[in-house]
């Protein structure tokens, strides 16, 4: 699970990345095509002028790239032998559900209230989901539940539930664009 964590955070902390140039060279040159402005619901520079792309006062690929960035380096820690203090595990677990919260009502928000969708989006969110799929997994066993609650979690998990969950949680966000822009 640790490699999931651990690549879902490279593939977050490049798009978003990326996504923080293409929007410092959208705000140097705004008349300029980005390489991110594919067609007419691939827009970045579109969805970079709406208000939800600053929630917190500057970009939101910045709160992402130091998100995926921390979250990199916890998961190649563990990956590479240390053992990760609970605490800590738990509070990049609740940032990780804090995003996949956040960034289903962003891409809701660029599909009906803006109009246009940020590929680079895309591909930090399906981090995310893959992300908490991989923390679930690493902590289910630790939730405070009864015995018998706890057994009916596992065999869930054993059967691959929580996997399934996290699929059609994907496929919901996409069916809600297709949809959209069908």
């Amino acid at each position: 699970m640790w490699l999931v964590i651990t690549v879902g955070s490279l593939i977050g902390l490049i798009s978003s990345l990326v996504q923080t140039i293409e929007r410092i060279n959208y705000a140097l040159h705004p008349k300029v095509a980005l390489t991110c402005d594919i067609n007419a619901v691939f827009s970045c520079s579109n969805v970079f002028d709406a208000w939800q792309s600053r929630v917190f006062g500057f970009s939101n690929s910045i709160v992402c790239m130091i998100f995926f960035a921390l979250t990199a380096g916890i998961a190649l820690a563990a990956v590479t032998g240390s053992k990760i203090n609970h605490i800590l595990r738990y509070v990049f677990h609740f940032f990780a559900v804090f995003f996949l919260g956040f960034g289903a009502w962003y891409l809701w928000q660029s599909t009906y209230r803006i109009g246009y969708i940020c590929i680079f989006c895309l591909f930090c969110y399906s981090a995310v989901i893959a992300m908490n799929w991989a923390w679930f997994r690493l902590h289910y066993r630790e939730l405070p539940l009864k015995k018998s609650a706890s057994a009916k979690l596992a065999k869930f998990v054993d059967n691959g539930g929580d996997l399934f969950i996290a699929l059609m949680w994907a496929l919901a966000i996409a069916g809600m664009i297709i949809f959209h822009f069908m």
